[in-house]
């Protein structure tokens, strides 16, 4: 891929996509909204945002007919990322909703955090590195912001990995599919530092500067 490349951010009433554009649009990377697969670019990766809960999302992704294409549009080669609720439906399910399962794109279940802490986890975690991946620098314990419920445990496919009551998978990766737990567009220099290197890695760069003759 080139920096010709565009983003696709799947848009289906299950995020707030303002602030990952607005995120976009500082990074200097091009991007448009898709509700459903006809709308999105013909190459680049696909972001796939998310709040809210886990089977009312899975529900509006099969309505737009987002659900059927992903896992195919992934065995192609094309880059996926989950953010948030979006890392959660790539896996295989979800305790949240045990009827619902998910996309399988990344194994493993998605469970609910703690004990003995509050839950919505909301705020500030510290993120260490717990397998290298091309795509990312060691965090060395950056900062990053959290609002979730539930969250994969670690395993051999977790790049980053945080705690609140528990251990649990910050960052995912498994092949050309990658997975956030936290609202990178939420976390300052280290967020926006995460956002940008996965995005090169999946072949999309800011476009440089033209030069003006003299």
């Amino acid at each position: 891929m080139s920096a010709a490349d565009s983003i696709t951010l799947i848009d289906y009433d299950a995020g707030n996509l303002a602030s990952l554009e607005g995120a976009l649009d500082g990074l200097g990377l091009p991007y448009q909204r898709a509700a459903s697969p006809d709308q999105a670019a013909a190459s680049g990766p696909i972001v796939l945002p998310g709040v809210g809960h886990f089977e009312a999302a899975q529900k509006s992704l099969r309505e737009r007919g987002w659900w059927r294409v992903l896992p195919g549009l992934v065995a192609d080669g094309r880059p996926l990322l989950g953010i948030c609720l979006g890392l959660q439906l790539l896996a295989e399910g979800s305790e949240e909703s045990p009827r619902a399962s998910g996309l399988g794109l990344i194994p493993g279940i998605v469970r609910r955090l703690g004990p003995g802490v509050k839950v919505p986890h909301m705020g500030w975690s510290r993120v260490h590195l717990h397998h290298p991946h091309p795509a990312l620098p060691d965090p060395q314990g950056d900062w990053l912001y959290f609002v979730h419920s539930y969250a994969l445990e670690p395993t051999v496919d977790t790049v980053y990995v945080a705690e609140h009551g528990r251990p649990f998978a910050a960052v995912e990766a498994r092949g050309n599919v990658m997975g956030f737990q936290p609202h990178p567009e939420k976390s300052g220099r280290a967020g926006l530092l995460l956002l940008q290197s996965t995005l090169a890695w999946m072949g999309v760069t800011a476009p440089a500067p033209e030069v003006p003759c003299n």
